[in-house]
């Protein structure tokens, strides 16, 4: 049965305009698309940029205190705990770094002339409970209240509806005129500002980034209308939401209406245009949302097309306390959402939160299509997955998130995250869609960050173009801290520009196939593939990476105890232009095979292998190409570095290396089986192709040999070919067939062929 949402109250009288304009001072707008209406009298209308911002500072930035804080009159020094406030005590102690808090801006209570507050500036630390001040105390002060923050931005209560630099702004006791705001963000940023907790309440005025809200007062053409209020402030093809009637009613009405209809199976059918939305009036509803969908079945929710029908929450609503999603659902099955747009509406909103998602699939959501769906700019994510793993000790029952399909979507600008995995979802499609993060957006395009119990599980990823611009993560892939890995992952075929991706505890995960650029200058460091805290099967295959920034282009390491294990690194291309091509660091079981890692600039390694926080075992680096291109340089094609932890079983064979001054290095002695370094190809420009022989066990390192497994045990093959320092005889097990090439050796005492003896360190005969 087809149900069309108009004949139940329905009003699609609301406007979306892309390419708004107004000068300064002015009452005449102009949409150069020509979707005005004479019937748009009197409807209200949001410009984003067309006001003045008038706001207070809401908080600092890393704001820190100290505990038991000390100060001596005459002194610069302060002793004391440093805590994070915002943490619950027993877990919000910190240690003073000098890389993290020098240049601080801090205030000391009662330590300033008269007893006054005293506000100065970190400039060392001395130890993790002692820093010095630019300034000394007048007045003794022992248990002082002591604020740290960031000197060089602040938080307000309101975000910037455009994006300003260069602003005069009148702090009270200074004016600063080097103030910037990012379009969508609360967060005030000047270097010269040296913002501290004196600065908190403060009221501003943010030149050209508030939201003018009026009335349209005449009609005077498709393209042009009069507005009550004039603009302080010009736009110039901007946006503009016009909105009139509320939709929700009626909406509710028609749901209602299902349970009464003899039909098993409905389709709701919205008309082109713009549908405005409330929340929710009833605090108490199970649904924070607009549109709350609950206990349904076999249902779909069908517009006439991606940007020609909207369903919108209506503008200048103050939600800043409630959650308030445009589309929630719970408890339903089959359901079906296809050819429309969602507009969160937050650049027009009166007040938000973060918890304002766009389709927040919450427990109980099961078969759920998304279909070829725009969402636009909501405060939170564009689609949430929040289910709920069941809990045996609670009583709570098994209502996950499973079985959705998201195919050939839009995700635009939502201020959070574009695709955000929460917890308790399972067997997911994303595909064919495009995932755009630039401001207002401030966070990542697909963000995995399950809390709570239940990690996701199944998901697929595939044939996605992700557009990063924010300083997050664009792709942030985990489990729950170690407990409850995220499982069977694959992300591929998918083209991220701008951003990287970022994994810990996932088991099973698949990265193939993808095209990953970084160069995003906002971070100095950026790795497009990193694995680390943990993480059992990975498989990173066929990927194109190209890293601008500085940083390695490959990373798996462990951290907090949590190893990468049996990883398969093989056949990407990497493209480094200052540091690393392929780095492991304490994991066990990887092998990086048949990879071509190309400097485009000076570079470190190609291939780094080191043993930082636990020993390694069973690394192999076979295959690879290390290469160059243009003005490229590596000053190591393959480093090992046994240190500080000891290293097993180590592989190095059949690679290419050229464009290097070293080729491959051992580093330390902390080898506890021979390496196995074998027909590898080095360019006649590398002037040192192996080095670190003398440090390795019993001085000798296999670099050839028909059979040769590597070890120094009996059994280990015959037909290996040796290198080492000093004489074979009494010290390198070897069988029949060996041959030992001495480095040092005198003439006739140079090359070493073992006749008698398998497994025995006698029998080496020199030649």
């Amino acid at each position: 049965m087809i149900l069309y949402a108009n004949n139940f109250g329905c009003v699609p009288d609301g406007r979306f305009l892309e390419r708004a304009s107004i000068a300064a001072s002015s009452e005449v707008l102009t949409d150069t698309d020509g979707i005005l209406r004479p019937t748009d009298v009197g409807k209200n209308i949001a410009i984003p940029g067309a006001i003045d911002l008038v706001t207070t500072i809401a908080r600092l930035v890393e704001h820190r205190e100290v505990r038991e804080a000390k100060m001596e009159a005459g002194s610069k020094e302060l002793t004391g705990t440093l805590f994070d406030p915002e943490k619950p005590v027993g877990k919000d102690e910190e240690r003073f770094n000098q890389n993290v808090h020098e240049g601080r801006r801090i205030t000391v209570a009662g330590a300033g002339p008269g007893g006054d507050l005293l506000v100065s500036d970190i400039v060392d630390v001395i130890n993790a409970t002692k820093i010095v001040l630019a300034d000394a105390a007048s007045t003794t002060v022992s248990n002082s209240k002591v604020i740290l923050n960031r000197p060089d931005r602040v938080a307000l209560d309101d975000y910037a509806r455009r994006t300003v630099t260069d602003l005069t702004i009148n702090l009270g006791d200074r004016t600063i005129n080097d103030a910037a705001m990012t379009i969508g963000g609360r967060g005030l940023i000047s270097e010269t500002a040296k913002f501290s907790s004196l600065d908190v309440g403060k009221e501003v005025t943010i030149l050209e980034a508030g939201l003018l809200v009026t009335t349209i007062q005449s009609f005077v053409s498709s393209t042009q209308v009069t507005l009550v209020t004039p603009a302080q402030r010009a736009v110039e093809a901007g946006l503009a939401d016009v909105w009139k009637t509320d939709s929700r009613l009626g909406l509710e009405q028609l749901l209602a209406s299902l349970g009464n209809l003899e039909v098993e199976s409905a389709e709701i059918w919205f008309d082109p245009g713009v549908y405005d939305f409330t929340r929710i009036s009833d605090g108490n509803h199970p649904m924070n949302a607009a549109i709350g969908l609950q206990d349904l079945r076999n249902l779909t929710i069908r517009g006439a097309g991606s940007g020609v029908t909207i369903l919108r929450l209506m503008p200048q609503q103050d939600l800043s306390r409630s959650d308030t999603h445009v589309i929630e659902t719970r408890d339903c099955r089959r359901l079906t959402f296809r050819d429309l747009s969602v507009h969160g509406a937050y650049l027009t909103m009166a007040k938000t939160n973060e918890q304002m998602h766009g389709i927040n699939l919450n427990q109980g959501s099961e078969e759920i299509i998304v279909e070829r769906v725009r969402i636009f700019q909501s405060a939170g994510d564009g689609i949430r997955f929040l289910g709920r793993a069941a809990n045996p000790e609670e009583g709570a029952l098994d209502k996950k998130v499973r079985k959705v399909w998201v195919d050939g979507c839009q995700f635009v600008q939502n201020k959070r995250t574009g695709i955000s995995f929460q917890r308790a979802s399972e067997f997911v499609w994303v595909r064919n869609c495009y995932i755009e993060m630039t401001p207002p957006s401030t966070d990542s395009c697909i963000d995995f960050e399950p809390t709570g119990r239940g990690a996701p599980t199944d998901i697929f990823i595939d044939s996605n173009f992700l557009n990063h611009g924010t300083g997050a993560k664009a792709v942030s892939i985990s489990g729950i801290g170690g407990k409850d890995p995220t499982r069977r992952v694959k992300f591929s075929n998918n083209v991220l520009i701008g951003g990287d991706i970022f994994c810990t505890d996932v088991d099973q995960l698949t990265i193939q196939n993808n095209t990953v650029l970084v160069s995003d200058p906002r971070t100095k460091t950026n790795i497009p593939i990193q694995i680390q805290r943990g993480g059992e099967g990975v498989i990173i295959t066929g990927n194109l990476l190209v890293n601008d920034n500085t940083g390695a282009v490959i990373s798996l390491s462990e951290v907090n105890q949590r190893q990468v294990t049996r990883a398969l690194v093989a056949n990407n291309i990497c493209c480094v232009r200052s540091g690393v091509g392929i780095q492991c660091f304490s994991s066990d079981e990887v092998a990086i095979q048949g990879n071509m890692v190309v400097a485009t600039d000076s570079c470190n390694s190609g291939i780094r292998i080191r043993s930082e926080s636990s020993s390694m075992d069973n690394i192999s680096m076979r295959d690879n190409d290390i290469t160059i291109r243009d003005a490229g340089r590596w000053e190591i094609g393959i480093q090992v570095a046994a240190s500080p932890q000891p290293i097993g079983h180590v592989l190095v064979t059949g690679n290419s290396i050229r464009g290097a001054e070293k080729g491959v290095v051992f580093q330390h002695a902390n080898f506890t089986r021979t390496p196995v370094c074998a027909f590898n190809q080095v360019a006649e420009e590398v002037k040192s192709p192996l080095i670190g022989i003398e440090n390795l066990p019993v001085e000798s390192l296999v670099i050839g040999g028909a059979t040769s497994r590597g070890g120094t045990t009996a059994g280990s093959g015959a037909g290996r070919f040796i290198a080492g320092l000093g004489s074979p005889e009494s010290r390198i097990i070897g069988n029949v067939g060996d041959i030992f090439l001495r480095l040092n050796g005198k003439p006739g005492e140079t090359l070493y062929v073992k006749e008698t003896g398998d497994g025995t360190t006698t029998g080496w005969k020199a030649k």
